[in-house]
């Protein structure tokens, strides 16, 4: 995940109703299913079979970044997925401008989110230490 700015306070009012907004117009995007390109230059299919699911989205201070995780249904097809999103990011990025009712519209940037994985390997540690305490 690219480091493009570090908060060193909580976002503000505004950065966390900017990022909802943009949260909910790229859903609304991705359920459509209509994100133009699909095929890579060498006639590779970019477009992955299962949903992408936005998982987190975070917007700069000045509201010119914004730092989105996705996770494809399933964790499966990852590579794929962050591909497909990246190559449509001008046409998302498009979409968000005539949208969205503020002066400059955000950079997507795009990452796989493995907050779910570590979830799982924490969950897993946990249930291990428990049985080990019972035994």
């Amino acid at each position: 995940m690219l480091k493009l700015f570090t908060p060193a306070k909580a976002p503000s009012y505004r950065q966390e109703r900017v990022a909802e907004e943009i949260r909910f117009l790229l859903s609304q995007q991705l359920q459509k299913d209509c994100l133009p390109i699909e095929y890579a230059e060498g006639g590779d299919l970019l477009k992955p079979s299962v949903p992408i699911t936005i998982t987190a989205l975070d917007v700069s201070p000045d509201l010119r970044h914004a730092q989105i995780g996705i996770m494809p249904l399933g964790g499966i097809e990852q590579e794929l997925a962050i591909k497909f999103m990246d190559a449509n990011a001008w046409h998302l990025r498009k979409f968000l401008a005539k949208q969205l009712k503020i002066r400059v519209t955000p950079t997507l940037c795009f990452y796989l989110d493995n907050r779910f994985e570590q979830a799982a390997k924490i969950d897993s540690l946990i249930m291990k230490s428990k049985n080990t305490q019972k035994n």
